[in-house]
């Protein structure tokens, strides 16, 4: 019985692109206005303007914190490098990637509000130990899902 033998060589990452020849733009953040807790997506174009091919490390800074991504790139190729960001106050955000500047908003999500309305009492007149059926419509107007205890009082 024969013995084979494989060597596997590990991929290697491509050389670094001087950073020179690497052009950001068209930095898109969206939405430009989110409940705090829901993500945001920033993208930013990175553009190889260089005769080489390899890879560039574009960072994004949203409020003092980093996000970093590699993305590799032939001469003359561009690729959209995608980030997202969810925010944890209400509060406005500044987002920006090698000179690119944006900005997005976080606000609170709404509240639920209830109304009630179109109390029914049916029959309108009875006798003592009759059955009543008494209704509301409770409408949930605000912007957020929740809960509403309806409380009967007869007097």
């Amino acid at each position: 019985m024969g013995l084979a033998v494989f060597f596997a060589k590990k991929a290697e990452a491509a050389p670094p692109i001087s950073p020179e020849d690497i052009v950001l733009s068209d930095l898109i953040i969206e939405p430009d206005t989110v409940h705090v807790g829901e993500p945001v997506s920033i993208r930013v174009t990175a553009t190889n303007i260089g005769g080489v091919a390899g890879s560039h490390e574009v960072t994004c800074e949203v409020e003092g914190g980093f996000m970093k991504k590699t993305v590799s790139l032939n001469p003359g190729e561009s690729k959209v490098v995608t980030f997202a960001y969810t925010p944890t106050s209400a509060k406005g955000y500044t987002v920006s990637a090698d000179g690119l500047s944006g900005a997005f908003l976080a606000i609170e999500a709404p509240e639920a509000m209830f109304e009630v309305t179109g109390l029914v009492i049916e029959p309108a007149a009875v006798y003592v130990g009759e059955p009543v059926t008494i209704s509301v419509t409770v409408t949930n107007v605000g912007g957020k899902a929740g809960s509403y205890e309806v409380t009967l009082e007869v007097t």
